[in-house]
This record gives C-alpha cells, structure tokens and sequence, in this order.
C-alpha cells in the first residue's frame, strides 16, 4: 500500500483552511470581550446530525502486466452519514452578525472494482475478474466563514439566514491496484484482494443555510439547523488521471443554543 504524498496545491490550501479557522477563533475571543458590555452578542451552538446527501464516482486506471497493458474501474458509493458540527459568532448589529463553523464527516464504504487482465502467453486476449474492495476511508471535515441575518419569529424563537465561502478537506481512500491468481495454462484469472490508500487533497467551495433556535431561559436553548454546502475536489488517480469528487451536501442537525 502506498500513501501518496499532498501537492503544492494541497498544502496551500490545507494552510488556508487553518487560517480560516484562526481567524473566527480569534473573532469569538474578542466578541466575548465585547460581550461583556453588550449582552446577549455572542452565539454558540453545538449540533449533531446527519449528512443526509450521497454522492458516486468512479476511477480507470491503466496498468502494464505482461508486457501488455490492462486497466480496472472501481465505482465508489459514498453513504450518507452523522456529521458533527460547532459554531459560533459575534452579532455586529441587531440584525447582522458574522460568525464561524467546523463541521466533520465520517464513514466507510466499498467499493466495486472490475479489471482486464492480460493473459500472460497471448496479447489481445485479456481475462475479466471482478470483486470489491472494502472499508475505505472517506473523511471530509469543513470551515464554513459565515455572515448571518438575525430576527426573532417569537419571544422565545429566534431564526438566522447564513452563507459564505466554506474551505474543505478531505481524506479519501482509493483503490491502487489489483490482486489475482491463476494457473496454467492461464486462461482465466480470480480476483484476490484489492490494494488501496488514502489521499488528501482541499477546495474552497460554498455554503447557507438557516438555523432556528428556541431559549426556553436567557441564555441557553435548543435549536436545529440545516445546511447545503458543496465544493469539487480533484484527487490524482494511481496512473495520473484526475478524479473529481463532490464534498459537502446537505446537513440537518440539532442541539445546543447558547447566547451571551
């Protein structure tokens, strides 16, 4: 198995995330400051959920075996999943605020993988196996930079309209090569295993949503949120080709309000 190593690109991109990360932290730090002269500005919520979208895509990789070259495909189906999520903010006006959010999704899927294999005494007479690989890594955390309209429904509800760029990254377990067996006089090849890695790659895509809270004291309530947030990733395939994966989706999640 081999790990392939993050671009130029990558790494830049990986920077910026942090740095968007840095810079809402640094936000709340100073909003709680200011909080303390201009109650009820600051905003936090904790949220479990479930990123409700899937999405499919599939790689071709060409492979030289007996001096004559083979190819395999490998359709990857990713599930729909929990995802958690926090978020806070600073309300700059009565109704105009700007705010942070990390959400971070994790699962594991297989993937069906289908190869031609050239037959090792004859060109032109390659041999079909088939099986799948299993337990591959799909992980796909996000910081969503967010500027939010507040207004309250009722006295107890309040409701916030949200958007913004949101900066991806995600780890993606792919499958590298193939395994088979066979025996002479070899027409005929059984799939055996599948090898795989993980590759890391980052974009810079988009997000909104709403977010609607019930406070059923001051300072602390409930809410729900839902979310649609997407960006393109380019991930490098085992003999160079270029994948395109979409991340994000759409997020419902719920739990803790706090104000102050």
């Amino acid at each position: 198995m081999t790990l392939l190593k993050l671009s130029v690109t990558t790494r830049q991109m990986t920077r910026m995330a942090w740095g968007a990360a840095m810079i809402g932290v640094s936000v709340l730090g100073s909003a709680v400051t200011v909080a303390a002269q201009q109650d009820g500005r600051v905003f936090i919520s904790v949220n479990g959920g479930l990123q409700a979208s899937s999405t499919d895509f599939t790689d071709n990789i060409v492979f030289t075996e007996f001096l004559e070259e083979g190819d395999l495909d490998t359709a990857y189906s990713i599930d729909s999943g929990a995802v958690i999520d926090i978020g806070g903010g600073f309300k700059l006006l009565d109704n105009l605020g700007i705010g942070v959010g990390f959400s971070r999704f994790d699962t594991s899927n297989d993937a069906a993988v289908d190869a031609r294999i050239p037959h090792p005494f004859f060109y032109d007479r390659p041999r079909s196996i088939a099986g799948s690989a299993t337990n591959l890594t799909r992980r796909e955390t996000a910081v969503h930079i967010q500027v939010r309209w507040f207004t309250s429904v009722l006295d107890q509800v309040d409701l916030s309209l949200f958007g913004g760029p949101t900066f991806f990254n995600l780890t993606q377990g792919l499958v590298t090569a193939v395994d088979f067996s066979h025996t002479y006089p070899f027409d005929e090849a059984s799939f055996t295993s599948a090898d795989t890695g993980d590759q890391v790659a980052s974009a810079v895509g988009f997000h909104v949503g709403a977010d609607v809270g019930y406070f059923f004291s001051r300072y602390v309530g409930v809410g729900a949120l839902v979310r649609f947030s997407g960006a393109t990733v380019d991930l490098v395939s085992e003999d160079g080709g270029t994948i395109s994966i979409d991340t994000g989706g759409f997020h419902v999640a719920g739990g803790l309000r706090l104000r102050f």
